[in-house]
């Protein structure tokens, strides 16, 4: 069975929560999401220049985490909570990192319910939670971010070489680097969902046409800074 990847929309829709989330991350205000980080990317993380910045959030899959790792947590999402005022939120819902969340599980339950598959790579996660997170209401899922939006983290955080990759050449301003580190990542977080069942991994590798034609074209589309 062939499987379709994400669309070239969904893709920029990645691209501005990537661009959102990296800038807060190097913000002075993104100690916090910095912190998840190993300490000596720490400072590399806050100094990526704007065209840096633009260079990795090209990537074609989020660069944040909603802690989808976390059966128990969305487990108790599925379950159902009781239902409260959105618009009576008991946390800053103006706090960027908020808004980065919502922005982010909102993209993901819209894509998770026209293409689960999709979801999958641009997510991370396993099918089993995308297929999980599609069948809440979008109340519910907001609902969950604005609750508790401090779930927001950077992908693999604690994976040296991913972040060492991403930071160093995935910042790269000689586009062939820069590609090819974006596509061994995205095989990184790919290969992280270990609860796929390993055809299905190897499925879902196969068929992220989208993604990798994306980065072949970008040379052609995209000035380097």
């Amino acid at each position: 069975m062939e499987f379709s990847g994400p669309q070239q929309s969904d893709l920029q829709d990645v691209h501005a929560i990537n661009l959102a989330f990296l800038t807060y991350l190097g913000s002075s205000d993104g100690e916090r999401l910095r912190s998840f980080l190993p300490p000596g990317l720490q400072p590399a993380a806050q100094a990526l220049s704007a065209v840096q910045i633009q260079r990795l959030a090209a990537i074609p899959f989020l660069l944040l985490s909603l802690n989808e790792s976390d059966e128990d947590y969305w487990a108790q999402i599925a379950r159902g909570r009781p239902v409260r005022d959105l618009f009576t939120p008991t946390h800053d819902v103006a706090d960027p990192q908020c808004r980065i969340a919502t922005a982010a599980v909102g993209f993901l339950w819209q894509l998770a319910r026209r293409n689960t598959y999709a979801a999958r790579i641009v997510s991370g996660a396993t099918l089993a939670w995308c297929e999980q997170l599609a069948e809440q209401s979008i109340l519910d899922v907001l609902e969950c971010v604005v609750d508790d939006y401090r779930l927001l983290v950077p992908r693999l955080a604690e994976d040296r070489i991913f972040w060492h990759r991403l930071l160093g050449a995935g910042v790269s301003s000689v586009s062939e680097i820069r590609r090819a580190a974006h596509l061994s990542a995205l095989q990184a977080v790919l290969a992280a969902a270990s609860s796929l069942p390993p055809q299905r991994l190897r499925t879902a590798a196969c068929y992220s046409s989208t993604p990798s034609k994306v980065l072949r074209q970008e040379g052609k589309t995209r000035q380097d800074g």
